[in-house]
């Protein structure tokens, strides 16, 4: 069921319209099972470098130091692709991971992005009452990361937990009566 999504995040230059995309990390589930990439993300040339807010990156301990070794910009699409091509994204801030998803993606000439849809609203389509309150019992209990790879983990355990205990409740409702 969860193979089919990709959970992205991006941490980024600021909150303001010509923002461009620092860090991404992507959360993806095989058989079950949550897979997780994070890159660091050099900004393309073309870029407004004037947009990095040190005191927003700050939140996220990152600096534009950090980013002269980065992977390109160009690079991290290419990467980033391969991860999310034939899956729904997934996001806590679908319009602003849009935004920055377009713009790395407009990189690589992809003018056309993928939608991404809310985590929450994915969350209800897929799984039961019980499976929601898993879900918010087990991100409640943890701290968010600020880095986007671990966010994109930290979202994806909620769905793991969630999944684990409607397979357990599945099994028991489908094992024969105790004589």
């Amino acid at each position: 069921m969860l193979d089919n999504y990709v959970i992205l995040d991006f941490e980024a230059s600021s909150l303001w319209i010509e923002s461009w995309p620092i860090e991404a990390g992507v959360t993806w589930f095989e058989q079950s099972k949550p897979n997780t990439w994070t890159s660091l993300i050099k900004p393309a040339p073309h870029w407004n470098k004037q947009d990095f807010n040190v005191f927003y990156s700050a939140t996220h301990q990152l600096s534009v130091e950090d980013l002269r070794d980065a992977p390109e910009a160009t690079q991290v699409a290419l990467t980033l692709i391969s991860h999310i091509a034939g899956r729904t994204v997934v996001s806590e801030q679908p319009d602003y991971i849009q935004h920055w998803l377009a713009k790395l993606l407009g990189t690589i000439h992809l003018t056309h992005t993928l939608s991404v849809v809310s985590f929450d609203g994915a969350s209800r389509e897929h799984f039961s009452d019980e499976g929601l309150r898993i879900i918010h019992e087990t991100l409640s209990g943890q701290p968010e990361p600020r880095r986007a790879g671990p966010d994109s983990a930290r979202l994806a355990s909620g769905w793991a937990a969630a999944l684990k205990e409607e397979n357990k409740r599945s099994t028991l409702d489908d094992s024969p009566p105790i004589p």
